[in-house]
């Protein structure tokens, strides 16, 4: 098998082609830059130059294509629909017009794009999506670019909960906290999630290429049960044998912290994990997934708990020094 993956060099991207190699898997990993392949570098790999608004020619014979590539920050809002749809329409109209027809496209989106639950109930891929930020409108306009072409590829469209896992940028400043002895708690309210363990997602992508499935099916990917965010903490914190402090910010204050976080990026010129987009879908008090669909077509099981997959990532993480 011969697989394209986008966003290689990322956590993701990164990982899932770590997996497919050890599976025998052919890889070419569209990379904006072949000299810099961060945690590629040294892997079997056939590094493709150019980016999802300049795909280079492809290989005529690839079978998958795994579209893991967006963006999740930014300081323009109109970033966001350049990336993650004007760059969605760009590969699927790049594959046409080289003529290449895999057996399996799949286009990893985000549970952002359904947005958040509705009277507490989970979310199920037939409800109608009502995304809250630029982030997850851009991600859903992605999944119409891809829908677009579901009669001319055999398309599937994941939407993944919040993704953690060695690697990963966005958790640090959480588990940072943790570490101190702190257990965060925004607002009066406990706040549940879905969250997806990295390694489990890998599975779900392998299943999905492996099964015969129809064209534009959407699926949801996640820990089989949500947890709350003191859960999340709190487990982190046995991890490190830390006791922890509950530390309530109010809503107000965190807006606070917030916007002065993000002027502070705009002045660096470095984007920050929390804007005041994140802080909105933070506030929302159910991000669940009903996973249901997946489970019965695609035999998805999420193996590792939410204890192993905290180890393993902390573990990696003060490894690394991060922590």
């Amino acid at each position: 098998m011969r697989a394209l993956v986008t966003g290689g060099t990322g956590f993701i991207g990164s990982h899932l082609i770590e997996f497919f190699l050890n599976k025998g898997i052919e890889i070419f990993a569209l990379v904006r830059d072949d000299r810099n392949l961060k945690w590629l570098k040294g892997l079997n790999i056939h590094p493709l130059r150019g980016d999802l608004l300049s795909i280079p020619s492809l290989p005529s014979d690839i079978n998958t294509v795994i579209h893991t590539a967006g963006l999740t920050k930014a300081f323009d809002v109109a970033d966001y629909y350049t990336v993650n749809q004007q760059g969605t329409a760009s590969l699927f109209q790049a594959l046409s017009s080289q003529r290449i027809i895999p057996e399996k496209i799949i286009y990893l989106s985000s549970l952002a794009a359904a947005g958040p639950c509705v009277d507490g109930t989970s979310i199920r891929e037939s409800d109608l999506p009502h995304p809250i930020t630029p982030y997850g409108r851009s991600k859903l306009m992605g999944e119409m670019e891809a829908l677009k072409f579901k009669d001319v590829f055999p398309l599937v469209i994941m939407r993944v909960g919040a993704v953690f896992g060695p690697r990963d940028k966005d958790f640090v400043q959480y588990f940072k906290w943790i570490k101190r002895g702190i257990l965060p708690s925004l607002g009066s309210r406990e706040r549940f999630l879905s969250v997806c363990y990295v390694k489990d997602l890998l599975k779900a992508i392998y299943f999905c290429i492996q099964k015969e499935l129809d064209s534009g099916e959407i699926f949801n990917i996640a820990n089989r049960n949500p947890c709350s965010w003191d859960e999340f903490g709190k487990i982190a914190g046995q991890v490190m044998g830390k006791s922890l402090k509950k530390m309530k910010i109010p809503l107000p204050v965190a807006h606070l912290a917030v916007f002065l976080s993000e002027t502070g990026s705009k002045i660096s010129k470095t984007p920050t994990p929390i804007n005041l987009y994140k802080f909105k879908e933070m506030k929302q008090t159910h991000w669940v997934a009903n996973i249901e669909k997946a489970t019965k077509k695609l035999a998805f099981y999420p193996q590792y708990s939410l204890q192993e997959a905290i180890q393993e990532t902390v573990d990696w993480y003060l490894k690394q020094g991060w922590l």
